[in-house]
């Protein structure tokens, strides 16, 4: 991550308020399937490698081959992984979330980057 490149401020950090415009995932954000995610995994389909040496990818290869109920092809490359190949049209394995219509939550705080003071109130 790049560091941020800040002036140093002229005054105290409780002189200063800081204003925010966030969108929590808790409730901003809705669980959503592929096709209302326009999910490019199931548009093109996707493939998925697994290191069957390890309890961890023999515990994803038996999900993928026995309970995940998803056509695919399986071939093993050099270096011992399987790659499972899966068609377009399916659900991918992925968890989407969508954002929902709640507007977002404006707050207002006392304190700038170095140090808060008390609790930020929500603005209109």
């Amino acid at each position: 991550m790049r560091p941020l490149n800040r002036i140093t401020p002229a005054a105290p950090a409780h002189a200063y308020q800081t204003y925010e415009v966030i969108s929590p995932i808790a409730t901003h954000f809705n669980e959503a399937s592929c096709s209302e995610a326009d999910c490019a995994a199931q548009a093109n389909g996707w493939q998925t490698f697994v290191d069957e040496s390890t309890p961890l990818g023999q515990r994803q290869a038996h999900y993928i081959r026995r309970i995940s109920g998803r056509g695919f092809t399986e071939e093993f490359n050099e270096n011992g992984v399987t790659v499972f190949t899966f068609g377009a049209g399916q659900e991918c394995f992925t968890t989407h979330q969508v954002r929902s219509d709640r507007p977002e939550v404006y707050l207002v705080g006392q304190g700038d980057w170095r140090r808060r003071y008390g609790r930020a109130f929500q603005h209109d």
